[in-house]
Parts: structure tokens; C-alpha cells; sequence
């Protein structure tokens, strides 16, 4: 199950950088983030994808599927 989900709150889904602070702000080792980019009124998340990838990439965590993910976890 994910445990961040910026998109649920509107003063955060609104704003780029804010979506970007929340994740970043909230995130730990085996979190998974959930975004909704594929509806238009979503810019603002698809516009804070980089950032989130950016910021936590400089901290140290990496990027897998969910399948890598549970395997990791079991």
C-alpha cells in the first residue's frame, strides 16, 4: 500500500514544489509514493516529478518497481 499520497491534499496538489516538500518531507526507506499525472488537472504533479526524483535521488534512495520492491521487503 502507498503511504504518501500529495495528491489528497489540496493545499499541497496544487503547487509543484510543494508536492516536491511533501514527498520529500514525509518519504523513508520502502515508502511509495502516489501520484494521479494522467489526468490533465493534474499538471502540477507531472510538473513535480523531476524535483521528487532530483531531491530523493541526492538523498540516497533509488528508484524500483512494486515487484522489486516486495521481493526486497519479504
Amino acid at each position: 500500500m502507498w503511504d504518501l499520497e500529495p495528491d489528497s491534499y489540496g493545499d499541497v496538489s496544487r503547487n509543484p514544489e510543494k508536492i516536491v516538500e511533501h514527498v520529500v518531507e514525509g518519504v523513508s526507506p520502502g515508502s511509495i509514493i502516489l501520484l494521479h499525472p494522467f489526468y490533465e488537472s493534474r499538471r502540477p504533479s507531472i510538473e513535480s516529478i523531476p524535483g521528487i526524483v532530483e531531491e530523493l535521488t541526492e538523498n540516497g534512495y533509488r528508484f524500483v518497481t512494486i515487484s522489486e520492491l516486495l521481493e526486497y521487503e519479504s
